[in-house]
């Protein structure tokens, strides 16, 4: 497969995913490149789908969400809409952060932030609890949470 992307599209993509908030005339600037070429790339970029949107990072301490889980859950029926039905109603409670659907012992991850261990609780047993699809749950704390944003491979 041909790669469509070249070093100033992958510095770009690099760019916008430490900093959404850039302007164009920054990033031509940090790419060494016109401010209208810099736009144009980034419309290119967006149109192919290399951006599926822009996303602020809330820092959770301050909103007094002090407690980071990851709850691998594990249903006991593997049905198109059960599965659409679970990542409906989990994307809508309060505190979820991700949810993944997954391959392997857990059907699905949910990055979860709370205030505290009651609120958990509360979570798992007044959300979670009430599907009666989902088989089981196993609450994992996060210690520290470092978002990594080395993913986009180097050019060659």
């Amino acid at each position: 497969m041909k790669n469509e992307l070249d070093s100033k599209d992958i510095q770009i993509l690099r760019l916008l995913l430490n900093n959404a908030r850039l302007s164009n005339k920054e990033i031509a600037a940090k790419v060494e490149i016109a401010q209208s070429s810099a736009h144009d790339r980034i419309k290119k970029l967006t149109q192919k789908g290399y951006f599926k949107g822009a996303y602020g990072q809330i820092d959770q301490k301050k909103l007094g969400l002090n407690v980071e889980v990851i709850l691998a859950i594990k249903l006991n029926k593997q049905h198109r809409s059960i599965i659409a039905d679970f990542i409906e109603k989990a994307s809508q409670f309060p505190g979820v952060i991700q949810v993944f659907h997954m391959a392997g012992d857990s059907d699905f991850i949910l990055h979860v932030a709370v205030k505290d261990s009651d609120e958990l609780r509360g979570f798992i047993l007044d959300r979670l609890s009430t599907l009666d699809y989902i088989q089981s749950t196993q609450t994992t704390m996060v210690l520290h949470n470092e978002k990594a944003n080395n993913f986009i491979p180097p050019f060659s």
